[in-house]
């Protein structure tokens, strides 16, 4: 039966839950359109101010002053198709395509020819998914629409001690916010089916969290470089606002009995861990005019194995969820070429596991594994610079083979495809 208590169940999934991200889980990887148009690689190379997300330890290889800001515009969606008993064959689903604008910040100063200085603002987990005729939508009981953002302030510092070797390390300053909605149902006996007999409403941020960064480059020699960087997990308590309003059927006896039992507005938390993510790369460029890089990422899904839901008002509906996420390897390439002092053209290509159980696959998140091809383009007017790339996400569907702990069972189509532009100046 589809209860209030076990619509507590479902909604404890949807405060961590980003769908349709472009890294596995709801990894946002798009920092840098230089970095993506070679598939997200820049552990082994500091060639902007986005080495503040990639590594840090880049940070003192860049001179003077500079401004690089930018956007990725994501158009992603879902699909899906449901099979018996429950939702039942036949039963279908949309997003439709939807539009998602992560945005990167960073500004970078070198303080010295040994030390740089430098603050970045990024969205590194995120996203969100609105299904299509909320009112109809056959997973409507689980999330008809969900959105969570996150924001970074990174600010950081890194020291050269010689020609080959710089470290670096920076705070991570998190605000992060969710808005969920959902329609619940109850089990009406006087017409044999599961109806609709309210809305939840949750709008929740937390404060603010902490955590941390740091990595180290080296060059071997005028060919070869190596990096290794780690962004630590972040845990934030968010705290807000559940809001239940009732859906009136017409029965007046079971409208009766549902209001004796539908919950009042109250405030709500949780808590979650953004994971920590390990990186390590080596870049060659030994070839006139081309770079080629490859990085190993490390995300630390394992720490997210449960999630907590309290209520203020009614602690009975607590609630702890299992999740048990698996830590997952992606591996990353890409390559750059100088056509000109001016133009360079890139090229890369990635592959992301995900680390998603099939038992908690939702219309909350189909999470699915990732293949990622990409091209860019760079060029450099002194003191201006643009960059520009193209994203293409080839998945496959999912299928929960009748696992799904809501027992929500079906296949999941997801798609994703992204454009992205930064604008970067000197002084």
């Amino acid at each position: 039966m589809r209860t209030v208590l076990q619509k507590f169940f479902v909604l404890a999934l949807v405060v961590t839950i980003p769908s349709t991200a472009t890294a596995a889980g709801f990894l946002i990887f798009e920092a840098g359109a230089r970095a993506l148009g070679m598939g997200g690689v820049m552990t082994a190379q500091a060639n902007d101010p986005s080495t503040i997300f990639f590594n840090p330890a880049g940070l003192a290889r860049l001179e003077k002053t500079n401004v690089y800001l930018g956007t990725s515009i994501i158009f992603a969606g879902s699909e899906f198709a449901g099979v018996g008993p429950d939702p039942g064959f036949g039963t279908t689903g949309s997003t439709g395509t939807m539009i998602f604008p992560p945005i990167n910040f960073y500004i970078t100063h070198a303080l010295r020819p040994d030390i740089g200085i430098g603050l970045g603002v990024f969205n590194p987990f995120g996203l969100g998914q609105e299904w299509e005729n909320p009112e109809t939508f056959v997973g409507r009981h689980i999330t008809d629409d969900v959105d969570l953002k996150s924001f970074y302030i990174n600010p950081t510092v890194a020291w050269s001690p010689n020609d080959r070797l710089s470290v670096g390390v920076g705070l991570q300053v998190v605000h992060a916010s969710v808005e969920l909605h959902q329609f619940q149902q109850r089990w009406n006996q006087n017409v044999g089916t599961f109806v609709d007999v309210g809305t939840l409403a949750l709008d929740g941020d937390n404060s603010v969290d902490f955590g941390y960064n740091f990595g180290a480059l080296f060059e071997v020699n005028d060919d070869w470089s190596i990096g290794a960087s780690f962004r630590s997990q972040v845990e934030v308590a968010f705290e807000g606002d559940a809001d239940f309003d009732r859906i009136l059927t017409g029965d007046t006896i079971f409208d009766n009995a549902v209001a004796a039992l539908f919950p009042d507005d109250q405030e709500a938390g949780t808590e979650i861990e953004f994971p920590w993510i390990v990186s390590a790369g080596i870049a060659y460029s030994g070839v006139e005019r081309w770079v080629f890089e490859v990085d190993v990422n490390t995300v630390g899904w394992s720490t997210f194995d449960e999630l907590p839901f309290s209520f203020s008002a009614d602690p009975s509906l607590n609630v702890t969820r299992p999740q048990n996420w698996d830590t997952k390897v992606s591996v990353r390439s890409g390559a750059e070429y100088d056509a000109t002092d001016q133009v360079a053209l890139r090229f890369g290509y990635y592959f992301d596991p995900t680390p998603q159980p099939k038992n908690v696959i939702s219309p909350l998140l189909p999470d699915v594994d990732r293949h990622g091809i990409s091209v860019g383009f760079g060029y450099k007017a002194e003191p201006w610079t643009v960059d520009v790339f193209s994203l293409i996400l080839i998945t496959s569907d999912r299928s929960t083979d009748g696992q799904s702990l809501d027992g929500f069972n079906g296949t999941y189509e997801t798609f994703a495809n992204l454009f992205g532009m930064n604008f970067g100046y000197q002084f």
